[in-house]
């Protein structure tokens, strides 16, 4: 084709486009069909929501209110420097866990105190803790749960009932303790842990400390009107474990308790098959029950002691 020359026009009729096929219902509009997809997804996205909603809820709860470990160096990792003797102690948990703990020989000891503390802090945090009870003739084992201070892993029901279950056992073995004269003693989230441990192994006596009948319960206290049922991972049913523990047992519990209102301790103690003790220090709050509790605090340690151990 020269550059004067026209194209040559196409006389065959224009190819017009296949329709698209349409798979909505017959009859069924555009807008239908989104109320459609709105009416069926949009509850779905509600529930996942939801969902999400009270798992966020639930690692918050786990995080801040059942679970806060700190971590060596953080505390104060010298109970020598307070006047303390003490021995680091190493052991492994019933899954392999590597535990750590502090041994400390009292004067004159008539018993065992194996120390299960609370949710918070360390071995690290408590050294004043342990020169008080030393003050009540015992030997005291101290360790860190999984998570906590030096000890590895990472804090769980199952891992802190386990944990317990290997100091119990760590104390009879190695340390040679007479089951006959081991006293667990547990504080606030310790105190379930203790309650797990003397349900599953011999113990001379279990002293309850400022401690709550279980974790849901606890958890509708701190978070009103929220189905806790569904957020609460870690149960802790002392309430379920008490009526079934032989042993004499020791419940203490501040009336002006800010976190485990005494009326849970009360409810705990009331669940406990005998032989059992109530304790209450009037005015005192979550950790001060032997600051305000003064020399009766002491008193009824040392008697429940003599209790234990008599014979």
């Amino acid at each position: 084709m020269t550059p004067h020359d026209e194209p040559i026009p196409d006389d065959s009729p224009p190819t017009e486009p296949e329709p698209e096929a349409d798979e909505r219902p017959k009859g069924e509009t555009s807008d239908s069909a989104k109320a459609r997809l709105y009416r069926y997804s949009l509850p779905a996205f509600a529930v996942m929501g939801a969902l999400g909603g009270l798992e966020i809820l639930r690692a918050r709860f786990q995080r801040n209110q059942l679970f806060a470990p700190t971590r060596y160096p953080e505390g104060d990792w010298d109970p020598g420097s307070h006047g303390l003797a003490y021995q680091d102690v190493w052991f492994e948990s019933e899954d392999g866990t590597r535990l750590h703990g502090w041994w400390f020989e009292g004067r004159r000891a008539r018993a065992t105190v194996v120390y299960c503390h609370g949710n918070a802090g360390s071995l690290g945090d408590r050294v004043e803790i342990f020169g008080n009870l030393l003050r009540l003739k015992v030997d005291v084992f101290a360790y860190d749960y999984r998570g906590f201070g030096k000890s590895d892993g990472e804090p769980s029901e199952k891992g802190l009932c386990a944990d317990v279950r290997a100091a119990l056992d760590y104390a009879t073995g190695p340390l040679g303790v007479d089951p006959g004269r081991l006293i667990l003693f547990g504080h606030s989230m310790g105190g379930a842990v203790a309650v797990d441990g003397a349900h599953n192994r011999q113990v001379a006596g279990l002293v309850v400390q400022s401690s709550f009948t279980d974790v849901v319960s606890m958890a509708r206290h701190a978070y009103t009107g929220v189905p806790m049922h569904w957020i609460a991972r870690n149960q802790f049913r002392s309430i379920d474990k008490v009526p079934e523990i032989t042993c004499p047992k020791l419940f203490l519990h501040g009336d002006a308790d800010e976190k485990v209102p005494i009326e849970m301790g009360q409810k705990l103690y009331a669940a406990a098959a005998p032989p059992k003790s109530w304790f209450p220090v009037r005015g005192a709050g979550h950790n001060d029950l032997h600051v305000l509790g003064g020399r009766a605090y002491f008193r009824v340690l040392s008697r429940f002691r003599e209790r234990c151990v008599r014979g």
